[in-house]
């Protein structure tokens, strides 16, 4: 009776994970999405977009802004990265991540 029980625990837990990391990103559908943006969008328009990052990174040619997010009651969390140059604001390169249990 208590392995039955442990298995259909387990089996529930397991669901609830999936259905979280399985649920819309925070960001919208930033893959889908980003590559087309490279070269275009200004880190003006991604601050309009996403909000004040995290954290800034700056070097000499290029800028990195991050920005963390937390989806499905905090078991998932959301990291974007994205690389702008830093005299036009541009986006160079992006790279996003999704991990559950963070």
């Amino acid at each position: 009776m208590r392995f039955r029980l442990a298995i259909i625990v387990a089996l529930a837990l397991l669901a609830a994970l999936a259905a979280a990391c399985g649920g819309a990103s925070s960001f919208g559908p930033v893959e889908e999405n980003l590559h087309q943006e490279v070269g275009v969008l200004t880190y003006d328009e991604a601050v309009d977009r996403w909000g004040p990052p995290t954290s800034l990174s700056h070097g000499d040619k290029l800028f990195t802004a991050y920005w963390i997010k937390e989806r499905s009651g905090g078991i998932v969390k959301e990291r974007l990265y994205l690389t702008f140059d830093n005299e036009k604001k541009i986006l160079r390169a992006y790279r996003y991540t999704s991990k559950p249990f963070e």
